[in-house]
């Protein structure tokens, strides 16, 4: 399905009355679009009584629905204040300082799903066609740059790809880089964000990974240990002591959010990656008769006339790195907030704001009953900021809501190693064995056939949790206090409280059929995000497109493997996309949209740098785009250069 959804953009003055007749704009993809004053926003609205979150459009292939992200100051349609509510053409959309009137909405099938739509940009540069001539592409008169590299994605995938060329000497002005945010970590900062990882707490990343740093050296435990000595703190030298400790003398060390997200900043600033940058959405990408590409998007500022907005850039080599499509709301979720809209604020995703209920849990005068759902390391970090509510307001309790009692001896099982039970959890410093990045695990993926690689990829992932004294301990002490209980079996139906209306019942069903109903104030999923990247347009589009070969997760059934499944795109060691090469012309990917290929961990930072090293070094190898070998003296320099900060 494709959508067309036009408003016109109002700007109001003190008294509620238009300043001029409006600006369009115009959504024709699926997804979801945040608004409000902050800067991270997909569309920003400036003005002192909106919200720096102030509400989300989730565009469906059959409906629009609008969802209050808990403004101060409320979102209104059609003069009514709502949290949730769907859009139909003719609606208006009222915030403080601004008006949005839906002007046009159409839904249309076209099988499958893609961004090019049936007229328009880019269908009237395009057409049908996946060889598009250079000459007719100009003759369009759309605005047309032309670079050697075009990174897709713009987040971080597409950075440490792009730090990988300028540190091999490729000049900023030979790059360009398009994605919706101005820096490549507002998405994952803003998922850290929301499920309760702020900048002072500690990320889950494995030791090795320096996203700023190719080379790896000084690392973060490095960097933290050598600052604490230079404001006389001797503490410092605990994280060294963890990285040649862990797992099994220390816990794992890993970096404080604020330490890796600073770092990437500077990185940024020496890089050039603000000259690089073109802040919009990827609409469509094709083959060019001359060997290049061509990659249609559309710039995300309403400031800017609609005409211009539309922009092409044409390149040699693309890399492509979307990361995962959306955030993942489950059936009987999803079923709730659109059939109670009034009861929208009883129930959240933890990839989505809800400081809220925190807040609230805080503030109130007695008891609260909170509902967590999953198992996973988002899981704990929830449940570690319940706890730290409970200072304030002791009578927080927390139900957490897993699909089965695990005991120590079922954990997940490869080879002679299986992995330690907690608590109900499997436990895992990260979410790949540490072996996958680096030791036997990797080779073996290497070596092995893509049914076997698939099996691997399903026994080795799955939900694990880090093992963290503080959070163990957290556990432990609510199991045995009462605050903590864990209820185990598949949540059936989500629906308000029949005698309390401020309250939300949760129906279980568990093993043998047995049944359960839990009554709460507040239910936080924690299942996390999606993985298909047939959910991503501009992907879907290629793959029916350039009909591109996916890998497959497998499970071992007798002697022999079961296929299941699709995951990420075929793509060689090197990690490129051999079904889109255009004579010269070269396309690379890297982090989810590879998942099931050469390498396991591709959604991990040190992942990101892997395929990033690998797809830089086969650039060199072919000699055909001008990229030159990195040797032990220029490396030696270029890393001088990166300790200076001076640019590469």
């Amino acid at each position: 399905m494709t959508v067309l959804l036009t408003f016109n953009v109002i700007e109001l003055d003190s008294a509620g009355q238009p300043r001029g007749p409006g600006a369009p704009l115009e959504i024709d993809e699926t997804g979801t679009i945040s608004f409000g004053s902050s800067s991270e926003r997909d569309i920003v609205l400036e003005g002192d009584l909106i919200s720096r979150h102030h509400f989300d459009l989730t565009v469906s292939d059959s409906r629009v629905m609008l969802t209050d992200q808990n403004s101060t100051n409320g979102t209104q349609v059609n003069n009514m204040r709502v949290g949730l509510a769907e859009l139909g053409q003719g609606d208006v959309i009222d915030i403080p300082g601004w008006r949005l009137e839906v002007t046009s909405l159409s839904f249309g099938v076209t099988e499958p799903e893609t961004t090019v739509s049936p007229q328009g940009f880019p269908h009237d540069v395009f057409g049908d066609d996946t060889l598009v001539d250079v000459g007719t592409l100009h003759s369009h008169g759309y605005p047309i740059e032309e670079r050697k590299f075009c990174a897709v994605g713009g987040g971080l995938g597409s950075f440490t790809f792009v730090d990988h060329l300028r540190c091999y000497g490729v000049p900023s002005s030979d790059i360009a880089v398009i994605g919706t945010e101005k820096v490549s970590y507002a998405t994952y900062k803003r998922y850290c964000r929301d499920s309760q990882i702020p900048d002072h707490e500690r990320l889950r990343s494995n030791s090795l990974s320096t996203p700023d740093n190719i080379w790896g050296f000084p690392g973060y435990a490095s960097r933290e240990a050598f600052g604490g000595l230079l404001r006389g703190r001797l503490g410092g030298f605990k994280r060294i002591f963890q990285v040649f400790g862990e797992p099994t003398l220390a816990e794992s060390y890993t970096p404080r959010a604020g330490d890796v997200f600073d770092s990437l900043d500077r990185e940024e600033r020496r890089i050039d990656w603000p000259a690089m940058h073109r802040q919009g959405q990827a609409r469509c990408i094709r083959k060019l008769n001359d060997g290049r590409y061509a990659v249609a998007y559309t710039m995300r500022d309403p400031a800017v006339a609609e005409a211009d907005r539309r922009r092409i850039i044409i390149a040699d080599v693309l890399h492509l790195a979307t990361g995962y499509p959306a955030t993942r709301f489950v059936d009987d979720f999803q079923t709730f907030i659109v059939n109670y809209p009034d009861h929208r604020h009883m129930v959240h995703n933890a990839y989505a704001p809800h400081d809220q209920i925190y807040d609230a849990a805080e503030a109130a005068n007695g008891p609260v009953y909170v509902v967590v759902r999953g198992r996973g390391i988002v899981a704990s970090r929830i449940i570690q900021r319940l706890h730290e509510a409970r200072k304030r307001n002791p009578q927080i309790t927390i139900l957490h809501s897993m699909r089965s009692k695990l005991d120590p001896t079922s954990g997940a099982r490869y080879g002679r190693a299986r992995r330690q039970v907690r608590t109900n959890i499997e436990i895992q410093p990260f979410n790949w064995p540490k072996s996958c990045w680096g030791g036997d695990l990797r080779f073996e993926y290497e070596r092995a056939d893509k049914a076997k690689r698939g099996a691997m990829l399903t026994t080795l992932g799955g939900t694990t949790t880090a093992e963290r004294s503080d959070w163990i301990g957290i556990i432990e002490r609510g199991t045995e206090e009462g605050w903590y209980k864990p209820v185990y079996g598949s949540i059936r139906e989500i629906l308000p409280h029949d005698d309390s209306p401020d309250k939300v019942m949760i129906r279980v069903e568990g093993e043998g059929g047995h049944r359960a109903e839990l009554i709460a104030d507040y239910l936080v999923d924690c299942t996390g995000l999606i993985s298909d990247i047939t959910r991503s347009s501009l992907l879907n589009d290629l793959i029916e497109t350039y009909s591109l070969p996916r890998n497959h997760a497998y499970a071992r059934k007798g002697d022999g493997f079961e296929k299941r499944g699709p995951t990420g795109l075929d793509v060689t060691p090197h990690f490129e996309i051999e079904g889109l090469r255009n004579q010269r012309g070269r396309v690379y990917a890297s982090g989810t949209v590879t998942s099931g290929g050469p390498y396991l961990a591709v959604d991990s930072f040190l992942g990101l740098q892997y395929s990033a090293l690998r797809s830089t070094d086969h650039l060199v190898t072919e000699g055909a785009h001008g990229v030159k070998n990195l040797g032990p003296l220029r490396s030696a320099g270029q890393w001088l250069k990166w300790c200076r900060g001076a640019k590469p």
